[in-house]
């Protein structure tokens, strides 16, 4: 079976109508010649007109004849004036219409309508601004907030009865401003002392802070739910009736475990409970 050879070029391969020339070929010679003819009889100048005819018919044969880069000349000459009328430069113009979300309008048919809530609006804030209130600073307010963020720091020492005159001062009631004309009596007694206090403290004796205490009655009720602090104190200040109370403990993250307690309380406060936890390491 004889072989032929498969052209590279399939998409440009044209057929050789003309002899060994194309249509397209033999076109560019037959406009091109007769044109470089006629143009050495235009132009009357001696040599000139040689040498404009002879250019002329010779690029009827380049675009014919001479590829580049297996690319035609024709192709190379429109690529070129296309690349060189096209821009090289791009400005962007935004013209995009503002959302209408933040925008202070409001659609409807009528404009008056529009115009009045517009108004509305500012006569609005306006009689807000007018009418704000000023909040007086509160001197006893500031002073708690100090005492309770010296007892978070740790800036208070002397271990848990420190921390403790400190609750005191924090449970202590706010004595009303004397209106003018009037006396106002001060409680009898003002100096209140919690129910019972204690410590949360691991096996080395590290204090461990937002510990959960459940304080049970003999049913199994809880009565008081008891969070301890930075330094593992904790404390109630409301009383409870006398009896035996089962204290469990529960720390959130599980890294520390605790055996239930039973605790006779009475009416008398109690000594700080200290209670420790039971991991081994």
């Amino acid at each position: 079976m004889e072989q032929h050879p498969i052209p590279r070029q399939i998409t440009s391969f044209e057929f050789k109508l003309i002899g060994f020339m194309t249509l397209k070929q033999f076109l560019y010679l037959v406009i091109f010649a007769p044109l470089g003819y006629i143009m050495y009889f235009i132009f009357p100048i001696p040599f000139l007109n040689v040498l404009v005819g002879i250019a002329t018919a010779a690029l009827g044969v380049a675009l014919a004849f001479v590829p580049i880069n297996d690319r035609p000349l024709d192709i190379w000459i429109k690529n070129a004036w296309k690349r060189l009328n096209s821009p090289t430069q791009y400005t962007y113009h935004k013209n995009n219409s503002p959302v209408a979300l933040f925008q202070n309008l409001y659609f409807v048919s009528d404009p008056h309508v529009s115009l009045a809530h517009i108004e509305s609006q500012q006569m609005l804030k306006a009689y807000l601004e007018k009418t704000k209130q000023v909040a007086q600073p509160n001197e006893r307010k500031q002073q708690l907030q100090q005492a309770f963020h010296a007892v978070q720091t740790g800036a208070v020492s002397g271990g848990v009865q420190a921390q403790v005159k400190v609750l005191q001062e924090l449970s202590k009631p706010v004595t009303p401003d004397k209106p003018a004309g009037q006396t106002v009596q001060a409680p009898a007694n003002t100096d209140y002392k919690p129910y019972f206090v204690g410590s949360i403290k691991n096996n080395k004796r590290i204090p461990l802070p937002g510990i959960l205490i459940y304080v049970k009655d003999q049913t199994g009720t809880p009565v008081r739910l008891l969070k301890t602090n930075q330094h593992g104190v904790f404390a109630t200040f409301n009383p409870l009736p006398p009896g035996e109370y089962f204290f469990e403990v529960k720390d959130p993250k599980d890294s520390y475990f605790f055996d239930t307690m039973k605790l006779a309380i009475q009416n008398a406060t109690t000594q700080p409970i200290d209670i420790f936890s039971k991991e081994l390491l």
